[in-house]
């Protein structure tokens, strides 16, 4: 992707012109980096959960923003995220490294990911530390 495709992916994210269908896990990774490489942590949060949210109104979708798995991920991508490189870079290196979207899955158990509690608020993972 350029950097113009990856801005182009953002600002259609934000502004709810992706249809449901065409946001995927390396989408989020996309739109993750971009947070992130211009902010902190909890800024980038802010902003993830305030996108995911509108899209997932604008859509009707349930279960989209589930606030321990959109924390995971900021956390995984912010622990390999280099600012040094251009932003064409950084995406691809994070969706080449965080390509698997089970990964949570070594992390959580699948009872504590799918609970209403780590939908609502931040778990802190029950099989391996982070």
């Amino acid at each position: 992707m350029t950097d113009a495709e990856i801005l182009t992916l953002v600002d259609r994210l934000e502004r709810c012109l992706l249809a449901k269908e065409e946001f995927h896990h390396r989408d989020h990774l996309t739109v993750v980096v971009v947070y992130l490489y211009t902010s902190d942590l909890e800024t980038a949060m802010n902003r993830m959960r305030s996108s995911l949210k509108r899209f997932a109104a604008h859509h009707g979708v349930t279960g989209l923003c589930h606030e321990t798995l959109t924390r995971f991920w900021l956390q995984q991508v912010e622990t390999r995220l280099d600012r040094s490189q251009y932003l064409e870079q950084s995406v691809k290196n994070i969706r080449e490294q965080l390509s698997d979207k089970n990964l949570a899955f070594e992390y959580y158990s699948r009872e504590r990911i799918e609970s209403q509690e780590a939908r609502e608020m931040w778990l802190q993972p029950d099989l391996k530390e982070l």
